[in-house]
C-alpha cells in the first residue's frame, strides 16, 4: 500500500508545470490548473539554497514519522532526491467538470527530464502493478487503468486522467499537436484572458470560478441539502461573479517576481460584489506617515466599507440568514444605527503593520491595525458607546461571561482604550494622527505609538515601494531579513513544542530539525532584502504584482 502511495505521489508531481505547450492538450472546462516550467533552470539558479533545505533530510524525519521500513525510507528519498529531473522540463494539473458525470476529474501530464525515461517506466510499471491496473492502448499510446485512474507513459511524456474521454481527447490533441475539433484549455478565451496577463513562470496557477459554481449548483441539485430557512442561490452567485484568478511566480537572477490577475464574471448576477472587485478610485494613503520605522512589515489599501457593509447585508437578506440584513440585525440586537455610529466616521484607509516581538512571540512578531478616520470625535463615541454593546451580545452568543467594560488611560496626550474579550486576549484601542489603532498587546499599541522617525523616512520602504504606481489601491512593504532573522532566532521552542505534539520522532531526530529549519531561516535572512507588493485597476479587474529579492 505505502509503494502505491508513493508511486502516486510521484505520478501526481510531475503535473505540477507552466505547460503552455501541455495545457494547448487539455480540456478547456478547467476549474483549476497550475502549471510548472523550467525547474531545472529555478533550481540551479537557487542551488545555495536547495542544497541548504536538502540538508533538512526530510525523507528520513517523513520515514520516522510514517513508520516506514528501509526500503519505503529509501523509496521515498529517491523520490524526493529525483523530483527536480522529473518536472525538469514542464508538466500540467488540471481539474475539470467531467463531461459525463458532471463531478470533478483530474488531468495530469508531464515532461520529464530527457534521461528519466528508465525510471519513469519503472515506476510505471510498479504503479500497475500495485493497482492491478490492466494494459492497453489510446490511440497507440500504452495505458494502465486502475478503477480510478488511468496512466502511460511514451516518448517522454507522461499521462494520467480520471477518465478516458479525457485522456482520449489529450492524447489525440497531443498527436496532432493541437489540431482538435474541441477548444483547448491553453488558447481558450478564459484561459487567455487571464494567463496572457500573469506572464510566463515557474509556476503558475489558473482558477475559474464560474465554472466551480456550475459544480456546486450541480451537486445542490443531486444532494438537495436542508439547510432550515438558507437559500444557497446568492452565494452561488457571488462565486460566479468572482470570475477568475490567475497567478505566475518567477525565480529571476535578482529574486522572485509574481504577477496576480482577477477577472470578474462581467455577466455577474451580484452587481455589488462585482464593484468590490473591481475597484477604480483609489484614495489618498497615509498610513506610512504615522507607523513607526521599526517596522517590518506594512500594508495599506483604499476600501470601500459602506459598499462592503451592503453587500454583506445583502446577502444577509437574501440568503435569509438574517431578512433585513445588517440593519435590522444592528438595529435589533444592539439598538443602533451601524452606518452612522460604525461607517460614518472611516475614510476607507485599512492599514497594518508588524513589528519584532519579545519573549515567546519574537517568532510570531506584534501586529496593529490602523482605520483611517474622518471624525476623531464620532470615533471616540463609537468606542466609549457602541463598542461594549458589540463585545457583550458578542460574549452572550459565545456564552461567555460578559465584561464590556473598559478601562482608560494615557500614553503622553493619547487616550488608551483596553477591552479583555478573554483573560488572555485584549483588546486595545486609540486615536491618533487621523487613525483608530487596534492592537492585541500592551506591547504593540506602545510600540505603535512610540515616538521617532516613521516608515515613510525609511530608506529601505522607499527603495522598495519606488516601484508602487501612484494610482495604486494599495501596497504592502516587509523587511525580509529582519522578519526571517526574528523568526529564526524565536522559532525554537515554539518548534519543538510542535514536533513533539504532531509527530513521532525520537528526540535526537526533533533536535536536528529544529537546528536545520532555523538554521534556513538565517541563511534566507542572510540572502533576503525588503519585498513589496502593489495592486492596480486594470480593464478586465484588478492586477497584484510582488517582488522579494534575493541574493542567490
Amino acid at each position: 500500500m505505502k509503494q502505491f502511495l508513493l508511486s502516486a505521489i510521484a505520478i501526481s508531481s510531475l503535473g505540477a508545470a507552466n505547460a503552455q505547450s501541455l495545457a494547448k492538450y487539455a480540456p478547456s472546462n478547467a476549474i483549476a490548473a497550475i502549471e510548472l516550467n523550467d525547474i531545472a533552470g529555478a533550481q540551479k539558479q537557487s542551488a545555495a539554497l536547495v542544497k541548504q533545505l536538502a540538508g533538512l533530510n526530510l525523507g528520513a524525519v517523513i520515514a520516522e514519522a510514517t513508520g516506514s521500513n528501509k526500503q519505503e525510507q529509501k523509496d521515498l528519498e529517491n523520490m524526493l532526491s529525483d523530483f527536480g529531473a522529473l518536472v525538469n522540463r514542464e508538466g500540467l494539473v488540471s481539474l475539470y467538470l467531467s463531461p459525463k458525470s458532471g463531478q470533478v476529474g483530474f488531468l495530469l501530464a508531464a515532461r520529464p527530464a530527457s534521461n528519466a525515461d528508465a525510471k519513469m517506466q519503472k515506476w510505471m510499471r510498479d504503479s500497475a502493478r500495485n493497482m492491478e491496473a490492466r494494459g492497453t492502448k489510446i490511440l497507440g499510446f500504452p495505458v494502465y487503468q486502475s478503477s480510478f485512474i488511468n496512466f502511460g507513459y511514451m516518448g517522454g511524456l507522461a499521462y494520467a486522467a480520471s477518465d478516458t474521454a479525457t485522456l482520449n481527447e489529450f492524447l489525440s490533441r497531443f498527436r496532432n499537436q493541437g489540431n482538435f475539433s474541441k477548444p483547448s484549455l491553453a488558447g481558450s478565451t478564459s484561459y487567455d484572458e487571464v494567463m496572457k496577463q500573469t506572464g510566463e513562470g515557474n509556476m503558475r496557477l489558473y482558477f475559474d470560478l464560474r465554472n466551480a459554481s456550475q459544480l456546486a449548483r450541480g451537486i445542490i441539485d443531486m444532494v438537495d441539502p436542508e439547510i432550515p430557512g438558507i437559500k444557497l442561490e446568492p452565494i452561488l452567485d457571488a462565486l460566479t461573479t468572482y470570475g477568475r484568478f490567475g497567478g505566475s511566480w518567477r525565480i529571476t537572477p535578482e529574486g522572485i517576481d509574481n504577477t496576480i490577475i482577477t477577472v470578474p464574471e462581467s455577466r455577474g448576477v451580484d452587481t455589488q460584489f462585482a464593484r468590490l472587485l473591481t475597484p477604480k478610485d483609489p484614495i489618498n494613503l497615509r498610513a506610512a506617515s504615522i507607523v513607526p520605522a521599526s517596522a517590518v512589515g506594512f500594508s495599506t489599501s483604499s476600501n470601500n466599507p459602506v459598499l462592503f457593509y451592503n453587500w454583506i447585508s445583502s446577502m444577509l437578506d437574501r440568503t435569509g440568514a438574517n431578512p433585513g440584513g445588517l440593519d435590522a440585525f444592528f438595529k435589533g440586537e444592539f439598538g443602533i444605527d451601524a452606518q452612522k455610529s460604525i461607517l460614518n466616521w472611516m475614510t476607507g484607509e485599512i492599514a497594518s503593520a508588524t513589528f519584532v516581538g519579545k519573549g515567546a512571540t519574537q517568532s510570531l512578531g506584534e501586529s496593529v491595525t490602523y482605520l483611517g478616520t474622518k471624525d476623531e470625535k464620532a470615533t471616540t463615541e463609537m468606542i466609549e458607546k457602541v463598542l461594549p454593546k458589540l463585545i457583550e451580545i458578542g460574549q452572550k452568543l459565545a456564552q461567555q461571561k460578559a465584561n464590556s467594560k473598559f478601562t482608560k488611560a494615557k500614553i503622553g496626550n493619547t487616550d488608551i482604550y483596553r477591552f479583555v474579550i478573554t483573560e488572555n486576549f485584549p483588546i486595545i484601542l486609540a486615536i491618533k494622527d487621523g487613525f483608530l489603532m487596534v492592537a492585541t498587546s500592551d506591547t504593540g499599541i506602545t510600540t505603535a505609538l512610540s515616538s521617532g522617525a516613521k516608515l515613510e523616512t525609511s530608506t529601505n520602504y522607499k527603495t522598495a515601494t519606488a516601484r508602487v504606481p501612484k494610482d495604486a489601491l494599495g501596497w504592502s512593504y516587509g523587511d525580509t531579513t529582519a522578519s526571517l532573522k526574528s523568526a529564526a532566532e524565536g522559532a525554537g521552542q515554539i518548534l519543538e513544542l510542535a514536533l513533539s505534539l504532531g509527530l513521532d520522532l525520537k528526540p535526537s531526530t526533533s533536535k536536528k530539525l529544529v537546528n536545520g529549519i532555523t538554521g534556513l531561516l538565517t541563511a534566507l535572512s542572510e540572502r533576503a532584502g525588503s519585498a513589496v507588493s502593489w495592486t492596480e485597476a486594470v480593464p478586465a479587474g484588478t492586477k497584484t504584482r510582488s517582488f522579494q529579492p534575493v541574493k542567490w
